[in-house]
């Protein structure tokens, strides 16, 4: 079985290869490019499953002979790879995906009861976490919720902070903010809902300790855990206190956009686009950033595939979420151009020694680890960031360049409401492709929630709304499809 699908794979390739070799004679489009990355992308998880062949190992960072070097369960970087595979099952539902995401979940799942690390989040919500999205497997759910459990054991509430590290005193560190996300899901599917605000409480402090004045970043704030008080500000990976480590920012413009979307609280979305905002004012020519933005041998210094790739999928998901117009377009050209470079050459692993994806990362600058070489967080965020860009499918992404007709038409039914679950569902139909948008107001015209979709196609959807932090009632809410509106009463019940 498994040679067969070698065969198969280096068959595919090969008349890619000869499709690719013919197609750069002409320009080469935009699209294409992203989905010989997938393709790619597929080659090479499926050699690297053969490879390690054990699924209580998992790949972190490639070797000098561009293997992978591999890790047990505990250590932070775990959870990526099954995550990948998850990816993978969800792009192609090919079966084999799932069979070998779900051994390489099974293999990160005694990390649920690890109390020693905030990257507990990193661990469990991308494996369990994409296993229950993409399967319903109630296994997962409880994966999930143990974890999360496990985190809360790291908050304290004088500091209002999960903690992250075990060294200094009470170290928090940016990274921290993606591992948020475990406890907002798992507040709303199961969970405590005081892990929900654990979550908003923590990021509302890095929001005000790590973010400075012109939206970059501390690595790091130390805290005194009896009195809350600050100790200090630092960096370990960056260059310099008062400089910005790029994979930093990018962790903080990821997470503070997800905060955003699970709060739908804005002072989270302008710290979103401040950071935002920072990362492309900083970008260098090919929109792929050094290890650090103030790194002092620049242009000599090496750049951070992990970095961009993060960025560009935390991009694609707060051009989503902007209200404006033109900032939607902002962020989603900005992460189109770093998309652009990380599926060139230059970047990507494709033809090289390396059995990663992505090539030209950085670890840890600093001590000297993992520095320009293939980094498994890197391939995980490239693959999700391949896949959010698909499923935005704007106009200017259609195939051969034809734009999708605006809807002319749009329906919304009436929603369906609860009280046993308060998740309501609201049933919509356009007649042609857009991104659609959700408003909901209150009775006196106040807008409490807003929500925009990626590219829906035509037909019948269903948008689902837990509401939030709004109690039950009777509100307004509108939808938007191209030019359309239509507006109805909606009950909401908690």
């Amino acid at each position: 079985m498994k040679t067969s699908i070698i065969q198969g794979n280096i068959l595919h390739r090969l008349i890619l290869a000869c499709v690719l070799l013919s197609a750069m004679v002409q320009a080469q489009s935009h699209d294409s490019l992203i989905h010989n990355a997938l393709d790619f992308a597929e080659y090479q998880l499926g050699q690297t499953v053969i490879e390690i062949n054990d699924s209580t190992q998992f790949p972190r960072s490639t070797l000098s002979d561009g293997s992978w070097g591999t890790r047990s369960s505990s250590s932070w970087t775990s959870g990526f790879f099954p995550g990948c595979l998850w990816y993978l099952y969800e792009h192609t539902s090919n079966h084999m995906w799932k069979s070998w995401a779900r051994s390489w979940t099974a293999g990160v799942e005694p990390e649920q009861y690890n109390t020693g690390t905030h990257d507990v989040g990193f661990m469990i919500y991308c494996s369990a976490g994409n296993g229950y999205r993409l399967t319903g497997d109630e296994h997962y759910r409880a994966v999930i919720l143990r974890a999360a459990q496990s985190l809360t054991t790291r908050y304290n509430p004088t500091v209002g902070c999960i903690r992250s590290w075990d060294n200094r005193t009470f170290p928090v560190i940016i990274d921290n903010m993606m591992n948020l996300e475990l406890l907002f899901w798992a507040s709303k599917n199961g969970g405590d809902t005081t892990w929900y605000d654990m979550a908003v409480s923590h990021a509302l402090r890095t929001m005000e300790d790590h973010v400075r004045a012109d939206g970059s970043t501390y690595q790091i704030v130390d805290y005194n855990p009896v009195s809350g008080a600050i100790i200090q500000k630092e960096t370990s990976q960056g260059y310099q206190t008062e400089s910005t480590w790029a994979r930093g920012q990018s962790w903080g413009l990821y997470g503070f956009t997800m905060t955003y979307r699970e709060t739908g609280d804005d002072c989270f979305l302008n710290t979103a686009k401040k950071l935002a905002d920072y990362v492309i004012d900083h970008l260098p020519g090919d929109n792929v950033p050094y290890w650090d933005y103030e790194a002092p041998e620049i242009p000599s210094e090496e750049k951070d595939a992990s970095a961009a790739a993060i960025a560009a999928s935390g991009l694609l998901e707060l051009c989503a979420l902007v209200p404006e117009d033109s900032l939607e377009v902002k962020y989603r050209n900005a992460a189109e151009s770093i998309l652009g470079s990380l599926v060139s050459d230059s970047y990507l692993a494709e033809g090289s020694i390396s059995h990663g994806i992505l090539l030209h990362g950085v670890g840890n600058h600093n001590k000297g680890t993992e520095v320009d070489v293939s980094l498994i967080y890197a391939d995980y965020y490239f693959i999700e960031a391949l896949l959010r860009y698909e499923a935005l499918a704007s106009p200017n992404l259609a195939l051969e360049g034809e734009k999708y007709p605006m809807p002319t038409s749009l329906e919304i039914y009436q929603n369906y409401p609860n009280p046993f679950n308060p998740v309501t569902t609201i049933p919509y139909r356009i007649d042609a492709g857009a991104v659609v948008a959700f408003s909901v107001y209150s009775l006196a015209g106040q807008r409490v929630y807003y929500f925009k979709t990626g590219y829906q196609r035509a037909g019948n959807h269903r948008f689902l709304f837990d509401g939030g932090m709004l109690a039950s009632g009777t509100y307004l809410v509108n939808l938007q499809a191209g030019s359309n509106s239509r507006t109805l009463k909606m009950t909401l019940l908690r």
